[in-house]
């Protein structure tokens, strides 16, 4: 089963990235910043004091540099559409392998695999030069490698190495590496092959990504505490339910933007996905209510100003109150199981395969967001039983409770789905037997 998942993953993740839908031909936006940092990075080396290089996480376009140092950069950037293929291939037998740690039964393993297989949320990623076909295979291959940590005391510096890596990819991960860390704590007695040289060891390479990360950030923006200046703004939007964040240099570029009632000059960046928020019927809890009684906000200064974005934020919770932000977090969570639609998938260039992604957004909220969620419980609840099947669930608990503080996302989520899956075969499993329980209750 594992070679077979192997062939048929390869063949379909670089049919997808080299024909179907080729990244090179989709640098918009994110996938645009990222490319252009990385040559960047490549023709200028380390050049510090640029602030806008710390606007987004540095370690996906690090790792696109890379590829252009050793084989190139010229458009249509196959070299690293290869690589993301195989970045998105090698997530599918890595799911199975996963699954066959944590799955009580064989068949449930074999289910995971042949639905990451066909998995289409987590097939779009690769057709993108996004965080999510990295991130996605490298938080599977750490989630993996901290599983055997637990159970057999093995692999914990490979682990803490790929760790290091999904931080760098994406920082608010770090969340999920507390989260190992208590359960180890619950059950250290439990676990005597686990030992303190395994826990140095994991953690040396993660303190040091996060080390690394705030030294970077400080050299581009001339301040410490962060990694990416865009969560900000992200978490603004997430507190104020503006869909658009607008910064001009002067006083008078603003009041022009205001007298337009144009959302699209200055510096400009857009949650596009809180729109389908403002779609909903206006008693509906989750309903977009911009605090500021907008969908934008605008302001003098860098867009990613830290102090302009906190002042903005006590004025959102002074308006809304502890309800109003309560029903934000709400949505936001809401978004990345109900009402987001997958991008880029739709924008112009990518809705011919938006009745595809709304297909798979359709199946997951019915066949595996509540089973998963079923599952999530079960395993965490077993904590100090199967400490490896918990952090399973912890991923998922971690996913929510960063989209509730920021927004969600189907692409954001796309990188859990695989832990989804697992979690949700575990809920089925749960669901039928308390049925047929239940019905042998009756008939007794």
């Amino acid at each position: 089963m594992l070679l077979i998942l192997t062939v048929l993953a390869l063949v379909t993740r670089l049919a997808w990235a080299l024909w179907l839908h080729p990244p090179g031909s989709y640098v918009f936006s994110d996938m645009g910043q990222y490319i252009l940092r990385a040559n960047t990075l490549v023709e200028e080396g380390f050049v510090w004091g640029q602030r806008h290089l710390a606007w987004q996480s540095f370690g996906t376009h690090y790792l696109i540099a890379a590829i252009f140092k050793v084989f190139g950069n010229e458009p249509p950037y196959t070299p690293v559409a290869i690589w993301y293929a195989l970045f998105g291939a090698a997530a599918v037998p890595m799911s199975y392998v996963l699954a066959c740690r944590v799955l009580p039964k064989a068949w449930m393993a074999t289910t995971v695999g042949v639905v990451a297989l066909l998995w289409y949320p987590n097939i779009a990623n690769t057709g993108f030069f996004l965080s999510e076909a990295p991130f996605l295979l490298c938080q599977l291959l750490s989630t993996y490698w901290l599983v055997r940590v637990i159970q057999e005391g093995k692999r914990a510096l490979p682990a803490g190495l790929i760790s290091a890596v999904c931080f760098m990819l994406r920082p608010q991960s770090a969340i999920w590496f507390v989260f190992v860390l208590l359960t180890w704590i619950i059950n250290v007695r439990r676990l005597p092959w686990v030992r303190w040289s395994h826990i140095v060891a994991i953690a040396i390479p993660l303190l040091g990504a996060l080390y690394f990360s705030n030294w970077r950030f400080a050299k581009h923006t001339g301040y410490s505490g962060g990694v990416a200046e865009s969560a900000n703004m992200n978490l603004t939007a997430g507190r104020c339910h503006n869909i658009v964040t607008q910064a001009f240099k002067t006083q008078r570029q603003l009041d022009a933007s205001v007298r337009a009632r144009n959302t699209r000059n200055g510096r400009r960046v857009s949650v596009p996905g809180l729109r389908a928020l403002g779609r909903l019927d206006p008693r509906h809890i989750a309903h977009l209510n911009p605090a500021m009684g907008h969908e934008s906000i605008r302001f003098v200064g860098y867009i990613g100003d830290p102090e302009i974005h906190r002042e903005l934020r006590k004025e959102c919770f002074r308006r809304t109150g502890f309800i109003g932000q309560l029903r934000y977090t709400i949505g936001n969570i809401s978004l990345q199981w109900f009402f987001a639609r997958q991008w880029p998938d739709q924008e112009p260039s990518s809705r011919w395969v938006l009745p595809i992604s709304d297909t798979y957004r359709y199946f997951f909220m019915v066949f595996v967001l509540l089973p998963s969620l079923v599952g999530m419980g079960i395993a965490i609840r077993r904590i100090r039983e199967r400490p490896e099947l918990a952090i399973i669930g912890l991923q998922i608990l971690g996913s929510i409770i960063i989209a509730g503080i920021f927004f969600g996302d189907v692409r954001l989520r796309t990188p859990y789905d695989p832990y989804a899956l697992i979690l949700a075969i575990l809920g089925w499993a749960w669901i039928v037997s308390a049925v047929r329980n239940w019905r042998r209750k009756r008939r007794s």
